[in-house]
């Protein structure tokens, strides 16, 4: 399993899940849009680290997350 974090956006402690572009159980491929997080000022969108399965979504649509916490789970 390889784990899905919310990279260090700079000066950005905190993002909103705003859509999953993939849903559990997709094949995704090294670098894909998977998840899109926004701040106050702007949207960020987090890449698949490496090609496998979205086997678990962590943080749900809506849900906060802070740098380095975990969004998912590929396989």
């Amino acid at each position: 399993m390889t784990e899905v974090r919310l990279p260090d956006l700079g000066e950005i402690n905190e993002v909103t899940v705003v859509d999953w572009l993939r849903q559990e159980g997709e094949t995704v491929v090294a670098g894909e849009e998977l998840v899109e997080v926004e701040t106050e000022k702007t949207t960020f969108v987090v890449e698949a680290p490496q090609d496998g399965k979205l086997a678990l979504i962590v943080k749900k649509k809506g849900d906060k997350a802070r740098i380095n916490e975990l969004l998912a789970r590929i396989s």
